[in-house]
């Protein structure tokens, strides 16, 4: 009997191993992330003791949200992939970050706490109910009642301990009511910050290996869970200087994984899994019913991007030795203007350094004097965002290499990234269009925009260091310039008026003959000469029996737009100067109708 329990035993175990873990799990780093305007590409690494021969190996830490399609997976060491499969491991949870620790540890906190405190509440609640009972019960037990003296003691221990446990549970229920708003503040926070900790993509890899040995692995991928938006600040500082257009970018991710530390790369390319050049079909015509559609301002926005390309740092010179001075000096190192030893030269970070050059001794020493007899290596340090970032195009996107590590949240949250800077000149002047709006308007024009080679995307606008608003630079548009309204200045003042004396309605035959005059004043009450442009309207006729003229008193405009019927007056106004201009025209239509006037 014992033998063949053995044996049973035995089997089991045999069992037992071939359906046991025969695989073993590495984690991978995420090292690089190319964000499209939606979607991202993502390189992870990822390092593998193997055996000679089969091996299987799960590489995990992937995000969730993978297109299958997209994967490659590249190895080292002549190691083939025979085979792979994506899947999602839910039993292994990732670690949350420390962050989201601290808060989980103080929710925790909080809820003992909060269990505490209602254990008490309930415990000093049973305390007085008995008490009252007690009190109760005394005072009626005796057939004689109580004495005075023993009434008295009662009643004083009664009020001492009633009032004690009374006031116990007052305070409870005030701190129990704090604790609950500061677990559902944490539970708030940790939801905002913490990841979805309970899943990891894990790619299945059948390998085999020449030799046993350490494998690398690469795994490149698509997830469409992350994205980029461009943005600019524009920044004014006054009518006599130029514009700074600060051009930025919000990225966010929520693939489910921290970007920490990884190499980031911007582009303007939308992948798309469907994307084929379009051919022409037979175009059959046909009766139909018409269909009212609505355009939405988001489909007015989906334009087509293209950007030029531009030097946004400056390139690294090799060091050259130069001429040998006859001594054995060492260098002096110079870093942004400064001279420093070696030591602190070392100590350097190579990815902050924007540039370096080696003087020889003859060079430096007209610089630096006799500390530079060994010659000087001279160094500038990247002091911007726009030093870490290289700007590329080719004949479809443009990408933003960041040579830097950066970290991007898997929360969601936005994180804003400067990409260029630049200055361009512009010319200021005040609009105003009484008819619509009696503000006057400070307007800024960049003329040659389309050389600064700007994104489709929102502008924040800030003049003399106070923030005016929000407009959109669509580079699609095909305008001349770029108009950006800068505010209202109550110094410039407008109206609009209607002369009566020169406004009159006439009758000739069948049709009514109408005249309008208007009078449009401007004054410049600011302290120096500005260029003012005013614009007004009349109406134009699209019906053979309505006829609109245009009198010749009408102040004669620097441009008329006649398919819209706009008048527009450009002059330069004076300090205190006052301009007045006449707009008069004739409306002539048949008796018995109604104008839209």
């Amino acid at each position: 009997m014992n033998k063949i329990l053995s044996i049973v035993v035995f089997l089991n175990c045999i069992t037992f191993k071939a359906f046991t873990m025969d695989y073993q799990i590495v984690s991978s780093k995420a090292e690089e992330a190319t964000v499209f305007f939606r979607g991202a590409e993502l390189v992870h690494t990822a390092k593998a003791t193997l055996a000679k021969g089969a091996n299987e190996v799960w590489i995990d830490g992937l995000s969730t949200n993978v297109d299958r399609n997209s994967i490659k997976i590249k190895t080292t060491g002549n190691v083939v992939v025979s085979s792979f499969e994506f899947s999602i491991n839910y039993l292994t949870p990732k670690l949350p970050d420390a962050q989201a620790q601290q808060l989980e540890n103080e929710l925790k906190q909080k809820q003992k706490e909060a269990e505490t405190l209602a254990s008490e509440l309930k415990i000093n609640g049973n305390l007085l109910s008995i008490l009252q009972k007690s009190v109760e019960k005394k005072a009626s037990g005796s057939q004689d009642g109580l004495s005075i003296d023993e009434l008295i003691k009662t009643m004083d221990y009664y009020h001492s301990k009633a009032g004690e446990l009374e006031k116990a549970i007052s305070l409870g229920k005030e701190k129990h009511q704090q604790i609950k708003q500061s677990i559902l503040d944490l539970t708030a926070q940790l939801k905002q910050e913490a990841l979805d900790n309970k899943a990891s993509g894990v790619i299945k890899l059948a390998l085999s290996a020449p030799v046993e040995g350490v494998c690398n692995f690469t795994v490149s991928y698509y997830t469409s869970s992350a994205g980029w938006t461009p943005y600019h600040d524009i920044q004014v500082a006054g009518t006599n200087q130029s514009v700074r257009i600060v051009s930025k970018a919000k990225v966010k991710q929520v693939t489910g994984i921290d970007w920490k530390k990884v190499r980031i790369s911007l582009s303007t390319a939308v992948p798309s899994a469907d994307r084929v050049a379009p051919l022409f079909s037979a175009w059959f015509l046909q009766y139909v019913e018409p269909i009212h559609l609505m355009v939405t301002s988001d489909a007015m926005m989906q334009n087509s991007y293209s950007y030029a390309e531009e030097e946004m740092a400056a390139p690294i010179m090799a060091m050259e030795a130069g001429e040998e001075d006859s001594s054995d000096a060492s260098p002096l190192y110079v870093v942004d203007g400064v001279a420093v030893d070696a030591e602190y030269y070392a100590t350097l970070d190579r990815q902050m350094i924007k540039s370096t050059k080696f003087l020889d001794a003859s060079q430096a020493m007209k610089q630096w004097g006799q500390a530079a007899r060994g010659g000087a290596v001279v160094a500038n340090l990247k002091s911007s965002m726009e030093d870490f970032i290289t700007q590329s195009e080719n004949q479809l996107n443009v990408t933003y290499d960041i040579d830097m590590p950066y970290t991007i949240p898997g929360n969601g949250k936005e994180q804003s990234i400067d990409l260029k800077s630049q200055e361009a000149p512009a010319s200021f002047k005040y609009y105003c269009a009484p008819k619509l709006d009696s503000e006057t308007y400070l307007l800024a024009e960049i003329a040659d925009w389309e050389k600064l080679n700007l994104l489709s995307g929102p502008a924040n606008i800030t003049y003399d260091n106070t923030y005016v608003g929000e407009t959109y630079i669509d580079a699609a548009s095909t305008h001349t310039n770029l108009s950006l309204t800068l505010g209202t200045d109550k110094r410039v003042a407008a109206k609009r008026e209607k002369l009566k004396d020169f406004s009159s309605t006439g009758f000739l035959g069948n049709d009514v003959k109408q005249e309008f005059a208007w009078q449009l004043t401007v004054r410049n009450n600011r302290n120096q000469a500005i260029k003012m442009v005013l614009k007004d309207q009349y109406p134009i006729s699209t019906m053979k029996e309505v006829t609109v003229e245009l009198s010749k008193n009408t102040t004669a405009p620097s441009f008329n737009k006649e398919d819209v019927g706009v008048l527009t007056w450009e002059k330069e106004i004076q300090p205190g100067e006052t301009q007045t201009y006449q707009l008069i025209y004739t409306v002539k239509y048949p008796k018995g109708k109604k104008i839209n006037f």
